[in-house]
């Protein structure tokens, strides 16, 4: 009994052949369920980490939309530092030949590469920026086309899958990623008006932006309404600037010394001097016709006077001799900043804030008649007389259209 009471004991300290082989066999075919399971599993967080990846390239290149600073976008990233998309991916994180950074405090903003634009994470190689989670790299082109919705692309990012072979289906199955045109380009329009706020009409705006690593201008006429348009202007911080020609100062016109004299002023409000050939005036005295029998001084200096009867009437241009010059601004109106952040984007109204280079004009006697005497007739009283007064440089180009109204 002792005996077979040991064998009892025995048996439970232990497993049969027959118990060790059917458990085996149970986690064989446990692990042959699991492995695909498994690398299903491992592939599928693969592809979801070059998804990340490839997301975080595409903010490297044109900045993070979302990113604001009192309600404006100020994450555009290598775009709106270079004003292009890089041509190889490695322009992300080495400068190379790219220009370096530099900012230019006239026009209020810079251009160049001051990257790297991607933070490689500790022990990532040189090359991993390039390289999705399976290791394959990825294909990267600035070639622009139209997409399926009509769309056009100007750079992709592809990961070719898990099997690193075009096409494919699941976890190999290609994935493609694309930065359109609209989120790169924009147009960019904005009214500009002088001091009383009229539109400056035939102003030169100039628009600064960044572009392959310099910064670039662009110049544009405004119409008579102020309006301006630049086209295909990269994203990014840009800025938007008025070069008007000469400008009416506001309240300034008024009778003379004498009742049938007018004078007037106007200010230079450009970064350049501004020189006078010819004016031409139309006016509308409120007592009746008017022709100008004298002269005119600009600035004091005489630049025109009347002789053998050559009266100045409405509309007649006269030549001046010698041709005034308007020095330029000392403290031009600087230029205005803009976040170009989408396909249109509209600056809020410039209106001409700088101190201008003064100067008087004087239309000296205004009479009733036109003979061929310059002294012919009696005065016209100019006061209540409406102007509207052209005046252009030696080649023709106005350079200052105004209207007012005598005092």
């Amino acid at each position: 009994m002792r005996m077979g009471s040991g064998r009892q004991e025995k048996r439970g300290q232990g497993l049969t052949l027959i118990e060790v082989i059917v458990i085996l066999a149970v986690l064989v075919i446990l692990v042959a369920l699991l492995v695909p399971s498994t690398v299903q599993i491992l592939t599928g967080a693969r592809r979801n980490v070059t998804l990340d990846e490839m997301e975080n390239l595409k903010k490297a290149m044109i900045g993070d939309p979302d990113l604001k600073t009192s309600g404006v976008r100020s994450s555009f990233a290598y775009l709106g530092d270079m004003g292009n998309l890089p041509s190889t991916l490695d322009d992300l994180v080495t400068q190379g030949a790219q220009p370096a950074y530099a900012f230019n405090s006239s026009k209020g903003v810079g251009a160049g590469w001051r990257g790297p634009y991607i933070t490689l994470g500790p022990g990532s190689d040189a090359a991993s920026h390039r390289v999705d989670a399976f290791g394959n790299d990825y294909a990267y082109s600035i070639t622009n086309f139209t997409n399926a919705q009509g769309q056009t692309v100007d750079a992709q990012v592809v990961s070719l899958g898990a099997d690193g072979v075009a096409g494919g289906t699941g976890n190999d199955e290609d994935v493609a990623l694309e930065t359109l045109v609209a989120e790169t380009t924009a147009t960019v329009t904005g009214y500009g008006f002088d001091l009383d706020g009229n539109p400056l009409d035939g102003a030169t705006v100039t628009m600064n932006f960044a572009l392959s690593g310099v910064l670039t201008s662009t110049n544009f006429t405004s119409d008579s309404s102020g309006f301006y348009q630049f086209n295909n202007i990269p994203f990014g911080i840009r800025s938007v600037s008025f070069n008007p020609r000469l400008l009416y100062i506001p309240g300034s016109a008024k009778t003379g010394s004498a009742t049938n004299n007018v004078e007037f002023r106007v200010a230079n409000f450009s970064t350049g001097a501004i020189t006078v050939a010819t004016f031409v005036a139309i006016f509308t005295p409120s007592g009746g016709t008017g022709f100008l029998r004298s002269n005119i001084l600009w600035n004091g200096t005489q630049v025109w006077t009347c002789t053998g009867g050559n009266v100045m009437g409405s509309g007649e241009p006269v030549i001046f001799n010698p041709d005034p010059i308007v020095a330029a601004d000392a403290n031009p109106t600087p230029p205005q900043r803009a976040a170009v952040d989408a396909s249109n984007v509209q600056v809020p109204d410039i209106k001409i804030l700088g101190s201008g280079t003064e100067h008087r004009i004087e239309l000296i006697g205004f009479r009733t008649t036109d003979t061929n005497s310059c002294a012919a007739g009696t005065n016209r009283n100019m006061s209540n007389a409406t102007f509207d007064v052209t005046v252009q440089d030696p080649s023709g180009t106005t350079v200052g259209h105004f209207t007012f109204t005598v005092q």
